[in-house]
């Protein structure tokens, strides 16, 4: 850092009250959305449209996420099939801490198998295996087919389809139902995507097997990943072209070893989560981690909700702070504890220091709805996680209930008295369930995610048309609130309608 931007680090109160005057905020008293609106300025966008406006956050360390958005690392929330759609959709999803260490990299290596522009390393079965042992890997990994390998070697003998199984008995070994070598359409390793396209539209094919010069299987593209590609057009994509996807670990002794399962199955980003981020144990987490796995990884940490607390994140090695207490629907830590700054607040104190230090935070908690969306990320915060909104969509983990001709899902939150219950695993404390600071909740099923994803994307679109804001960037810069009495707020909601 240079002499000023350590002036800045010095004098980092005073700068935080500056940076919420600028935002037209009170120092004095802690406001929440329905306290604040935006004020719209002259705008020079002829259009809310992706060819206008541009929504991608930058959080560090080369990586760009389309839209500012997380799914939560809740039990109920995200898994690799929640992770899959926020990926395609331009998103983050954040596989939860709460399974194994097998299990969490196991998801997090569905969701890098999910799409790409070559599979580097394709599922492969060997040709002794049975097809009973085949038909669970297509149905565990919703594959259409297998590679088919000789016992001994990665060098490709056939290919298995989902036909090739169809009423065949499970004993019966892959040699017997495989489609041979002689009779396959590959390509050889190196080949460009447009050539592949051209061999897929005249064979009429559905993958195209990459061999090297020894016969080797070198990767798979498959006609349902180039038309994936062209379809999510804004998806979160690493730098080999497969879907991004974060990762979730706790703050106990076996953190590190956890970061390093989790990287090895390509993690793109590192969540150390608790619930009282603004402590000692959770610094010397962040600061072990960072000396273990070097600069290179971007690294999340939280949840803290002061400036101090993310000052001191910064200070530890974390890139990308999550910001947030007590806001969320199934979180009880305000009523309980009585613990929790009101999030605009919250997050405008934390935008404030995350300037000081040129870098990224997330904001995590209370969205409501578009305008709370709207309103976090005008504060400042780089994208915002969100939980109950999407709750009791399809692609959250647990069934759909059928009661009374309606349908729903259960969610609930990370400290309520059922989840404890349910870490069966792990045991309670001392025998006992802590005070339980988060609850369980039936949902209304909603269907997909996605159109919820998407009313979130096209209000921001529109919000920072109103503000005049071409990117996020200048969205933050822009965006100032005023305060509003409760019935304003009862005015800005449709109302005599009859």
């Amino acid at each position: 850092t240079n002499s000023k931007e350590t002036a800045d680090m010095k004098r980092w109160p005073k700068y935080v009250n500056q940076y919420l005057k600028k935002k037209g905020l009170p120092t004095d008293i802690a406001l929440t959305f329905e306290d604040v609106t935006i004020v719209d300025r002259f705008s020079e966008i002829t259009s809310r449209s992706d060819a206008f406006i541009d929504t991608g956050s930058d959080l560090g360390k080369g990586i760009r996420l389309p839209r500012p958005i997380f799914s939560a690392n809740m039990d109920t929330i995200t898994e690799s099939e929640m992770a899959i759609a926020m990926a395609r959709l331009g998103g983050c999803g954040v596989i939860h801490q709460f399974l194994s260490i097998e299990k969490r990299a196991r998801e997090v290596e569905k969701v890098k198998r999910a799409d790409s522009h070559v599979v580097e390393s394709p599922l492969t079965i060997r040709k002794s295996d049975s097809i009973g042992a085949a038909k669970e890997l297509i149905k565990e990994h919703r594959v259409s087919g297998l590679i088919v390998v000789e016992d001994d070697s990665e060098k490709v003998v056939g290919i298995f389809s989902g036909r090739d199984a169809r009423w065949a008995p499970d004993n019966i070994k892959i040699h017997e139902r495989l489609t041979p070598l002689d009779k396959m359409i590959f390509a050889r390793d190196g080949i460009a995507l447009e050539d592949a396209k051209k061999i897929l539209y005249e064979t009429r094919l559905e993958k195209l097997p990459i061999l090297d010069e020894k016969g080797m299987l070198a990767g798979l593209i498959t006609a349902s990943d180039i038309l994936k590609r062209e379809r999510f057009r804004f998806a979160f994509r690493d730098q080999k072209g497969r879907l991004g996807v974060a990762a979730a670990v706790g703050v106990g002794k076996n953190a590190l070893s956890e970061c390093e399962a989790l990287l090895k199955a390509e993690a793109d980003i590192i969540f150390v989560d608790t619930a009282r981020g603004n402590s000692a144990v959770l610094q010397k987490t962040v600061k072990e981690i960072r000396r273990a796995f070097g600069d290179g990884l971007l690294l999340s940490a939280g949840n803290v909700d002061t400036p101090d607390a993310i000052k001191m994140l910064y200070d530890a090695g974390a890139d990308l702070p999550k910001e947030g207490i007590g806001g969320g629907s199934l979180c009880k830590t305000r009523k309980g504890p009585g613990i929790g700054m009101p999030k605009i607040t919250s997050s405008a104190s934390s935008a404030a220091v995350a300037r000081i230090y040129k870098k990224a935070f997330i904001s995590d908690g209370g969205i409501k709805g578009p305008d709370d969306f709207c309103k976090n990320l005008a504060t400042g915060a780089n994208a915002i996680m969100i939980g109950g909104l999407f709750g009791a969509t399809d692609e959250t983990p647990g069934p759909v209930i059928f009661e009374d001709g309606e349908r729903w899902k259960m969610v609930r939150g990370s400290a309520s008295a059922e989840f404890q219950m349910s870490r069966t695993d792990r045991g309670p404390e001392n025998g006992r369930l802590r005070a339980p600071e988060g609850i369980l909740k039936r949902e209304r099923y909603r269907g997909e995610v996605t159109p919820v994803f998407d009313e979130l994307t096209a209000y921001l679109h529109s919000s920072m048309s109103y503000v005049g804001a071409k990117n996020l960037k200048e969205f933050h810069q822009k965006s100032y609130f005023s305060r509003q009495t409760a019935s304003g707020y009862e005015e800005g909601k449709p109302h005599d309608v009859y």
